[in-house]
């Protein structure tokens, strides 16, 4: 089940609208002026609110576990007692609330974005599967902020649900200083951060989005083409990253690389769109095109048809990152699969092993890509002729 934090409900005319609100939109909210209200049994979750400590905490006090600060304990049993808190003898609530909350922190993006959401459900799925609850958290912060004035504590305090954190969306090193400074564990999805990681290694997960744009170009080449383009702005390190291995895959075949580089727009449609305009009005005629993300190809596709040039006939075209507006084209757009879903289980099953041991560093996962061939691809009818 997927708790989502995101404040105080809408105000209802009666209780009973409220809950026709969330029964229709099928998802737990927990907001704190809410659960202050509802006259039910306490939970763990209402003595870390009180006591101000998280739920692995509470969970390791009630537990008579050893490993816990006799301060933290104090607060712990206070709070308990305060509550009137009787733990349930049902074997599943047992279960849910001796289990460590993990938290899906979504940095700098928004949560529509197709592969962040794939993200978010697969691992809530993973956390369903295995009867732990997973909360949903957007941060948007400054990549100049220094660490200790991020308000990341405020956070977790706030809410009690810092067992363990899911750092994904695009992330800068200086929320890791912050959680570290925090004492919160956490688990990363590496592909976007932007700057070094204090531990690169361990303690994360990403996709080798590098061997698959390996595959797009390799894949062209063996398709005859020799003028093959990049299209994507490098100053994001995951397009930079695709953009080494664009190169090596060109040096690898002997051929002169092509590359529009310099963003042109913050947005990657409008990107894609205006690069191809750009390579057009220089007389550059590439027989193929390797965008960095679909969503720029996309946008250089919306161009070569306003140019009057067909794909595949006259251009090949890849993109990666198979998001489903590209399988939905005419024809279907070749790219290369990113596992966002299988990206978002193994940070699950990564961050619930964090949580349960938060000092033992946990080796990297890396997920392969895979090409994925539809119908945006063609031989190069230019080295037809020629042959």
């Amino acid at each position: 089940m997927c708790l989502w934090v995101l404040g105080d409900l809408p105000q209802f005319p009666s209780d009973f609208g409220k809950r026709i609100f969330m029964k229709y939109h099928g998802m737990l909210w927990y907001p704190l002026s809410v659960r202050q209200k509802a006259k039910k049994p306490a939970t763990i979750v209402d003595i870390a609110l009180k006591a101000g400590v998280s739920l692995g905490t509470v969970s390791r006090v009630l537990n008579n576990r050893q490993d816990v600060d006799g301060e933290l304990r104090r607060k712990v049993n206070e709070a308990a007692r305060a509550l009137r808190y009787v733990k349930t003898g049902r074997g599943r609530r047992v279960s849910r609330e001796t289990r460590p909350i993990i938290t899906f922190v979504l940095s700098n993006r928004e949560f529509l974005h197709p592969m962040h959401a794939r993200m978010l459900q697969g691992a809530e799925q993973f956390c369903e599967e295995l009867g732990y609850f997973l909360v949903f958290k957007r941060l948007d912060y400054a990549p100049e902020t220094p660490a200790a004035e991020l308000k990341l504590p405020l956070l977790l305090r706030e809410h009690a649900i810092a067992d363990c954190l899911i750092l994904a969306g695009t992330n800068y090193p200086n929320l890791i200083d912050a959680t570290v400074r925090a004492g919160v564990p956490y688990v990363l999805y590496r592909n976007n951060l932007i700057g070094a990681a204090p531990h690169d290694g361990v303690d994360q997960v990403r996709s080798d989005d590098c061997d698959g744009a390996m595959q797009a170009v390799r894949y062209l080449v063996r398709l005859g083409h020799k003028q093959i383009c990049f299209i994507g702005d490098i100053s994001q390190p995951w397009f930079h990253n695709r953009y080494q291995a664009y190169m090596a895959a060109m040096a690898e075949a002997g051929l002169r690389p092509m590359a529009q580089t310099v963003g042109l727009s913050s947005d990657s449609f409008r990107n894609g769109f205006t690069s191809t305009q750009a390579l057009m009005r220089q007389g550059l005629r590439p027989t193929a095109i390797f965008a960095a993300s679909d969503h720029v190809a996309l946008g250089v596709w919306e161009q070569l048809r306003r140019g009057g040039l067909r794909v595949p006939e006259d251009c090949s075209l890849v993109g990666l990152d198979d998001i489903p507006d590209s399988r939905v084209t005419n024809p279907p757009l070749t790219t290369v699969h990113n596992p966002f879903l299988e990206l978002g289980r193994e940070l699950a099953r990564m961050a619930i092993e964090k949580a349960k041991a938060p000092c033992e560093p946990l080796p990297e996962v890396v997920l392969p890509t895979e090409l994925v061939m539809r119908g945006t691809t063609w031989p190069c009818l230019e080295a037809s002729a020629a042959g």
